[in-house]
C-alpha cells in the first residue's frame, strides 16, 4: 500500500527482490523472472540489508516495487530517494532513468513522462567487497568512511573480515512528488550578522526544477517564524525559467535571536515557509549564529569564545536502525554529560540527527566519509571532489554545524587528495571553519597506542585534540549478548578480537589485569578508562586558551555489539567512563592537581586547585567546602568567579592537617562549590588518597 500525503506518494514497505552478488545478470534478466517465477523474496524498506537477512552480503541485489499511480495530468512527477547504498542504477516500465553514486546523498528523476496507472519500479544496488591486499584497505575506491574499514567496524580492520556486514541497500526513503509544474528542491538560506548584533541579512540560494518550456511568473510568498513567533512575511513575484535552476532573494531580520550551544544560550531556531501557486509547500529550518576562529585559533560562536568540550560518534553501523527515539536519547546522553560539541565521525549520518543536535543546542564537527588512504587516481579526486560538495550542500542549513573536515588521518594524502577536497568545501560554504584533515599529530592516545596516561601532564597533541581515550569492557550482561559464554573466559581471542578488542593495547601499554575472572577484568578496565578520561581531561582543561582550545573524547557510543573505546556501550549501559566524563566535563569545574597521594598521619594535604568557568556568567559570593569521608572539615571563600576564566589556587594556598592519630586506610577528600546568592550547587569533585601507619611501615622497611 502506498501512501499519498501532501501530493507525495511514499513508495516503502514490501519489495521484491533478486540477489545478485556476482553481479551477472542485466535489466532483462530480471524482468524475465518477474514474468516466470510466480513468488520473489520480499524486504521491507528502507533498511540496510545486512539488517534484513543477507548476512555478510557483498555485490548487487536488484529491488522491485510494483505500485498504481491513478493522477493522469501533466504536472511535474519526481522519484526521489534519500537514501541507497551505494551504486544506484534505476528503471521505471522499462525506461532507464539513470544512476548514482554515494551512500547519504539524495538523488530524484523525472517521471511525468512515464508514470502509467500501473508501474513498474526496479532498482539495482550495488554494494561491492574491494579486494583485500590490492585495493583495501590502502587503495579503496568506495567513499563510506567509517562504514567499510574502521577499528570500531565488524571485523575491525582485519584484511579477512575487516569488511563484513555489508551496509548496502535502500536505507531511507523512496517516494513520488507530485501535483505542481515546478520543484524547489532546496533552499541554502546564508545568515550575517551586523557588528551589533541589531540586524541579520538572510541570503536565500533557492534550487528548483520546472517542467514548462517557458518562464512561469509566480508570486511566492516567504514566512519567516522566529524563535519567539513573531512572523515576517515578504511577498515577490518570480520568473521560473525552464529546468534546474537557481534564484536568490534577501530578506531583512531585526533584532535577529541568535543560536547558541546549549551552555552559553538558547539554541533559538527560525522556520522559513515558502509558499506559491505554482510549486507544493516548502519549509525549512535554520538558526542565525556565526562562527569563526580569532587569532589564536580559539572557537568563536557569535563573537564569544568557547572551550570545546568534545567527544566523536558513530552512533550506528546501519543508518536504517536509527529512529528518531534513539536519536534523542543519544544526543540527551552527550548533553548531559556536559559535552558542547560532537564530532560526526569519518561519515555522514541521516538528517534527523543533526536536527536534533540544532535543537538541543550540541555543536557539530562534520568529518566527510573518508577514513585512512584511497586511490589516488584523478578519476577517485574528481568523485570525491563531487560527494563533498553534496555533503556540504546537504547539511548546509544545520546551525549546529561549524566545522567541516575534509578526511580523517588522511598520512600523505594530506597534501595530494585533500587540498582539492578543501577547496571544494568552500565553494559551497565559506560560512564555516574548514579543516583539510584531522590527521595523527592531534590524535593523542598515550596510555593506550603508546605511553601511559601520565603523559597527559604535557597537554600533548593541542590546540585541537580531535581525538584521546581507551577502550573499556561493556558490562556482563551487554557482553554475553555477542559473545557466548564459553568464549568469555578464558577468553576467544579470535572473538573478541573481531568484536575490535584490542589485546595488545590492553595488556601491554594499559598493562589491564584480567583478575583471574570475567567480572574482575570488566571492572579493571572500566576503572582504567575512567582514570585515563579523568587524568587526560583534567590536564587538558588546567591548559584552557593556553595552548588547549577543544578536546574530542573518542569515542561516545558502540555502533554495534562490540568491545571499543566507547563509554556507552551498544546496548545503551554506561561504562563508568561515562560518569568520568560527564563530572570532568562540568562546565564549571573543580580541577584537582593531586601531588601526592600517600600519607602518614599528621601530614599536610597536597594539591593544586583549578578553578575553571566554562559559562560566559560570572559566580560572586561562592565558597568550596571540603569533607573527608562525608564528614566537613573546612571552607573556603571566592569572592568572584569571572565568566570563561580560570583561577588557579596552589598546593600553599591549603593548610589541611591530617590528624596524628588518623587510622590506616583509604580516604575520600569531597570539594563542593557553592554560589551562596543562589544556594546553587555549581560544581563538585573528589580525589582518593590513602594513609599508611607509619610504625607498620618502618618496621617493615626496616
Amino acid at each position: 500500500m502506498n501512501i499519498d500525503l501532501n501530493n507525495k506518494i511514499l513508495l516503502n514497505g514490501k519489495w521484491s527482490y533478486v540477489k545478485d552478488a556476482e553481479c551477472n545478470f542485466v535489466f532483462d534478466d530480471v524482468v524475465k523472472m518477474l514474468c516466470t517465477q510466480n513468488e520473489l523474496p520480499e524486504m521491507d524498506l528502507p533498511v540496510n540489508w545486512e539488517l534484513a537477512g543477507l548476512h555478510n552480503f557483498n555485490g548487487s541485489v536488484w529491488f522491485v516495487k510494483q505500485f498504481k499511480f491513478s493522477i493522469q495530468n501533466d504536472d511535474l512527477k519526481l522519484l526521489k530517494f534519500f537514501g541507497v547504498d551505494y551504486f544506484a542504477d534505476v528503471w521505471i516500465n522499462n525506461v532507464y532513468l539513470g544512476n548514482h553514486e554515494g551512500y547519504f546523498s539524495p538523488f530524484s528523476f523525472d517521471v511525468t513522462k512515464f508514470l502509467e496507472p500501473s508501474n513498474t519500479l526496479i532498482v539495482k544496488v550495488n554494494s561491492p567487497i574491494e579486494i583485500p591486499g590490492k585495493v583495501w584497505p590502502d587503495r579503496k575506491k568506495l567513499i563510506k568512511g567509517i562504514f567499510n574499514h574502521h577499528d570500531c567496524r565488524p571485523g575491525a580492520t582485519s584484511k579477512e573480515f575487516g569488511q563484513d556486514q555489508n551496509t548496502g541497500g535502500i536505507w531511507n526513503d523512496v517516494l513520488i512528488e507530485h501535483g505542481h509544474k515546478i520543484s524547489v528542491e532546496d533552499i541554502r538560506i546564508t545568515s550575517t550578522i551586523d557588528s551589533s548584533a541589531s540586524r541579520s541579512i538572510l541570503s536565500l540560494q533557492i534550487f528548483y526544477y520546472s517542467i514548462n518550456d517557458f518562464e512561469l511568473a509566480c508570486p511566492v510568498e516567504f514566512k519567516v517564524i522566529s524563535p519567539s513567533g513573531n512572523e515576517f512575511i515578504n511577498k515577490i513575484n518570480i520568473r521560473f525559467k525552464p529546468g534546474k535552476n537557481e534564484i536568490f532573494h534577501s530578506i531583512n531580520i531585526e533584532l535577529p535571536e541568535l543560536w547558541w550551544c546549549w551552555d552559553v544560550g538558547s539554541a533559538r531556531l527560525y522556520n522559513l515557509i515558502i509558499s506559491s501557486t505554482g510549486f507544493s509547500q516548502r519549509e525549512f529550518t535554520f538558526g542565525i549564529r556565526h562562527v569563526s576562529l580569532d587569532d589564536k585559533k580559539q572557537f568563536c560562536l557569535n563573537g564569544k569564545k568557547i572551550f570545546l568540550r568534545g567527544t566523536n560518534i558513530i552512533p550506528a553501523q546501519f543508518l536504517s536502525e536509527l529512529n528518531s527515539g534513539k536519536i534523542r536519547s543519544l544526543v540527551s546522553a552527550m548533553k548531559e554529560a556536559n559535552i558542547n560539541i560532537v564530532r560526526v565521525h569519518a561519515h555522514v549520518n541521516r538528517k534527523e540527527f543533526y536536527d536534533e543536535c540544532d535543537k538541543q543546542g550540541i555543536l557539530v564537527w562534520q568529518d566527510f566519509s573518508l577514513q585512512w588512504t584511497y586511490d589516488e587516481s584523478p578519476s577517485f579526486r574528481d568523485n570525491a571532489v563531487i560527494q563533498i560538495k553534496e555533503m556540504a550542500a546537504l547539511l548546509y542549513n544545520h546551525p549546529s554545524i561549524s566545522f567541516w573536515c575534509c578526511h580523517n588521518e588522511p598520512g600523505f594524502q594530506i597534501n595530494s587528495l585533500d587540498p582539492f577536497l578543501e577547496k571544494a568545501v568552500y565553494s559551497i560554504d565559506s560560512s564555516r571553519i574548514i579543516r583539510r584533515a584531522s590527521n595523527y599529530e592531534e590524535h593523542a592516545y598515550e596510555g593506550w597506542y603508546w605511553g601511559k596516561k601520565d603523559n597527559y601532564a604535557a597537554a600533548p597533541m593541542g590546540p585541537l585534540v580531535t581525538e584521546f581515550g581507551a577502550q573499556a569492557l561493556p558490562e556482563l550482561n551487554s557482553l554475553k549478548k555477542f559473545i557466548d559464554e564459553k568464549d568469555l573466559f578464558p577468553i576467544n581471542w579470535s572473538k573478541w578480537e573481531y568484536h575490535d578488542f584490542q589485546a595488545e593495547q590492553t595488556f601491554n601499554i594499559a598493562k589491564v589485569e584480567t583478575g583471574g575472572s570475567i567480572d574482575s577484568f570488566i571492572i579493571n578496565s572500566q576503572d582504567y578508562q575512567a582514570d585515563l578520561l579523568r587524568t587526560a581531561i583534567d590536564f587538558y582543561r588546567q591548559k584552557r586558551f593556553n595552548g588547549i582550545n577543544g578536546i574530542f573524547q573518542f569515542m561516545f557510543v558502540d555502533c554495534w555489539p562490540s568491545i571499543t573505546w566507547s563509554v556507552i556501550d551498544y546496548y545503551g549501559v554506561p561504562k563508568k567512563g561515562y560518569e568520568a566524563l560527564k563530572s570532568a566535563y562540568q562546565p564549571v569545574y573543580l580541577s584537582i592537581n593531586v601531588r601526592q597521594d600517600r600519607y602518614f598521619p599528621g601530614g599536610k594535604l597536597l594539591f593544586d586547585l583549578y578553578i575553571i568557568n566554562d559559562l560566559h556568567k560570572s559566580y560572586e559570593n561562592s565558597i568550596i567546602k571540603f569533607s573527608l569521608n562525608k564528614k566537613e572539615i573546612s571552607e573556603i571563600e571566592i569572592e568572584i568567579l569571572p565568566a570563561n576564566e580560570m583561577i588557579f589556587l596552589s598546593y600553599e594556598r591549603f593548610n589541611f592537617y591530617l590528624p596524628e592519630n588518623i587510622a590506616a586506610g583509604e580516604y575520600k577528600l569531597e570539594l563542593v562549590m557553592i554560589c551562596k546568592n543562589t544556594a546553587e550547587r555549581v560544581s563538585q569533585n573528589y580525589f582518593r588518597f590513602k594513609i599508611v601507619d607509619r610504625l607498620k611501615f618502618e618496621r617493615r622497611i626496616n
